[in-house]
């Protein structure tokens, strides 16, 4: 009790409204996706699969500015949306 289910991604029940769904977004994202093809993580080769905030939008981070967007493969989105999501936890509301 009091504790979020470790089955489910620390992620899950995002806070920010209309997640991409509006259609600016996902212009802004088609766009940024198109120009930057690979992941953006240091050293990374990958081919990106996600565009991301780098400053998440519950921090503060601009929604529609392409300079607060990264190309990230999978398993580094997977890795700083977990890290975006266990600092939310701790932040004050």
């Amino acid at each position: 009790p009091g504790r979020p289910c470790p089955c489910r991604p620390p992620w899950e029940g995002s806070t920010h409204p209309a997640g991409h769904d509006d259609r600016r977004m996902a212009q802004a994202i088609a766009h940024y996706k198109a120009t930057h093809l690979r992941c953006e993580w240091p050293n990374c080769p990958r081919i990106a699969d996600h565009v991301d905030h780098i400053t998440p939008l519950a921090e503060g981070g601009d929604r529609y500015d392409p300079a607060n967007m990264q190309s990230l493969c999978e398993p580094h989105h997977t890795t700083k949306t977990t890290a975006d999501a266990l600092r939310g936890k701790t932040r004050a509301r």
